[in-house]
């Protein structure tokens, strides 16, 4: 019980660090595609290599940002069952769907790294930037390792009745507390 606690520990200071990573990720992401386009539009320049950053950006954004959707069952189910279902039979599925996710997504980081290294031996450097074509496919292995933890996590915390990281903790808002605030009520 104790090792659950400080793997889950440890796992939410992993899920701060990914958070702020994906949002500044997301800020450059913004930042170089809004300047580029203004310089293009009003000065009739392009920076080069600015498209191809915020793509190789958004794929490792992609892929940390399903890693915190894991942590927090975010991702897009089917919610009717789970809802009708009695709390053991949920525990159930829950467990089943974790082992399910974990070794499909550890399947999916074996065959993400023998790409990655396959492209990194080949030296290929991305087009207008200088940087090697492998990182952006290090990210296959990377995110799903991390989805397949937070997947095995997912069983843990399930079987030994614990309660799972919340969206609260990572400062986005709770789908339930959105939907009980009244359309034309703004909230500060």
């Amino acid at each position: 019980m104790f090792i659950i606690r400080w793997i889950n520990t440890l796992l939410s200071v992993l899920d701060r660090v990914i958070g702020w990573s994906a949002g500044i990720c997301l800020l450059i992401i913004t930042g170089v595609l809004f300047v580029n386009s203004m310089a293009r539009y009003f000065a009739g320049i392009a920076f080069i290599g600015g498209e191809e950053l915020a793509r190789l950006l958004m794929v490792w954004l992609t892929f940390l940002g399903s890693y915190l959707l894991v942590r927090i069952q975010g991702h897009v189910t089917v919610d009717i069952l789970p809802q009708v279902m009695p709390p053991l039979g949920l525990r159930i599925l829950i467990i089943a769907v974790g082992l399910v996710g974990a070794v499909t997504m550890v399947w999916v980081a074996r065959i993400g790294w023998d790409l990655a290294i396959f492209i990194m031996s080949t030296d290929q450097m991305m087009s207008s930037l200088p940087i090697r074509r492998g990182w952006l496919y290090f990210s296959i292995p990377i995110g799903t390792g991390l989805m397949a933890v937070a997947y095995a996590m997912q069983v843990l915390l399930a079987l030994t009745n614990q309660p799972f990281p919340r969206s609260e903790d990572f400062g986005m808002a709770s789908p339930d507390k959105d939907a009980d605030v009244p359309p034309n009520q703004n909230t500060v």
